[in-house]
C-alpha cells in the first residue's frame, strides 16, 4: 500500500472520528437542556402534588376537628335533655317531700311520739338521698339573698334588722336544681326592711 493511499484512508476515519466528537458535544448540550426541562417539570408536579397533599391533610384536620366539635355538641345536648327529663319525673315528687315536711313540723309541734317522727324523719332524709343520686340538689333556706333566678317571691314581710332587707326571711318550699338549671324555684318570703320613723 502506497503512503498516500494509507493516508487517504486514514483522513475519514479521523474525520469520522472528529464528527462523532463534535456531534457527541452537540447531543451533550442537548440532553443536559432535556434532562434539565424534565427535571425542572417534575419538581413542578413534586411541589403541585406537595401542595394539594397539604390542601388534602389540613381539610382532613379540619373535618376531624369539626367531628369532634360536634360529638361534644351532641353529647352536652344529650346530657342537658336526660337533666331536663330526670327534673320533670322527679319534679312530681317535690309537693308529696313538702307535705311530709309540713307534717313533720305539726307533729313536732303538737309533741306526737318521737318514734313516729324519727320514722317519718327517715323517710324524708330518703327523698333527699334520693334526690342527691338523680343529681338534684335542694337549696333556698333563711337569710340567703334573693335571687329571682332561684327564687319565687310569694311575697314580704317587715323585717327588724336592716341586713335581712331583701334576703330570703321564710322558706314556704325549698328549690331543687339539677347543675345550673333551676328545677323548682324556691318559694320564699322577702324581708324588707323600714328604718324607724326616728332614725331617717
Amino acid at each position: 500500500m502506497s503512503d498516500d493511499q494509507n493516508q487517504e484512508e486514514q483522513a475519514p476515519v479521523e474525520d469520522a472520528e472528529a464528527g462523532q466528537d463534535s456531534g457527541y458535544d452537540d447531543g451533550g448540550a442537548g440532553v443536559e437542556v432535556l434532562v434539565d426541562a424534565r427535571v425542572e417539570e417534575l419538581e413542578r408536579q413534586l411541589n403541585d402534588t406537595t401542595a394539594r397533599l397539604r390542601a388534602v391533610s389540613g381539610a382532613y384536620k379540619n373535618a376531624q376537628e369539626e367531628m369532634a366539635a360536634y360529638k361534644t355538641r351532641l353529647e352536652r345536648q344529650t346530657a342537658l335533655k336526660e337533666e331536663i327529663q330526670r327534673g320533670e319525673v322527679v319534679s312530681r315528687l317535690f309537693e308529696p317531700l313538702e307535705n311530709l315536711r309540713r307534717t313533720l313540723s305539726a307533729m313536732q309541734r303538737a309533741e306526737i311520739d318521737p318514734t313516729l317522727l324519727q320514722g317519718l324523719e327517715l323517710v324524708q332524709r330518703a327523698f333527699l338521698e334520693g334526690f342527691e343520686g338523680l343529681g338534684l340538689q335542694e337549696f333556698g333556706a333563711a337569710g340567703d339573698a334573693f335571687n329571682p333566678d332561684q327564687h319565687e317571691a310569694l311575697t314580704t314581710m317587715p323585717v327588724a334588722e336592716e341586713r335581712m332587707d331583701g334576703r330570703v326571711a321564710q322558706v314556704f318550699s325549698a328549690g331543687f336544681r339539677v347543675g345550673t338549671r333551676v328545677i323548682r324555684p324556691a318559694r320564699v318570703i322577702v324581708g324588707q326592711y323600714t328604718a324607724p320613723a326616728g332614725e331617717a
